[in-house]
């Protein structure tokens, strides 16, 4: 079982879900953390959400951040599991305001 630390960045262009990671086969994803930085003179709000395609549902976790003025958010409290063919999902109130990276440990099963 192999471990792969990895960032995946993001930028939110629309106000619409943007998946921003989507777990590979037969792998294991624990999301360290999810960092997001509103570069704008307006605030913005980012939630978080994944889709358990096992159970083919979307799931809101909670996790929400209203920025201001340049502000750097870090949009997870805690460690979050993700498996094989889960997604990771943003959605901003404005688009073009936030970009980030999610930090990211993933565990081959083979």
């Amino acid at each position: 079982m192999a471990n792969k630390y990895i960032n995946k960045a993001f930028t939110l262009t629309t106000t619409n879900a943007v998946s921003i990671y989507t777990v590979p086969s037969e792998t294991v994803a624990i999301v360290k953390v999810v960092q997001g930085f509103n570069d704008t003179a307006s605030a913005v709000t980012v939630t978080m959400a994944f889709t358990d395609t096992s159970a083919t549902t979307d799931y809101n976790i909670g996790y929400t951040s209203s920025s201001i003025v340049e502000q750097f958010s870090l949009l997870t409290d805690d460690l979050l599991v993700l498996e094989e063919s889960d997604v990771l999902k943003l959605t901003a109130s404005a688009a073009n305001q936030v970009t980030g990276v999610a930090s990211i440990l993933e565990q081959d099963r083979t």
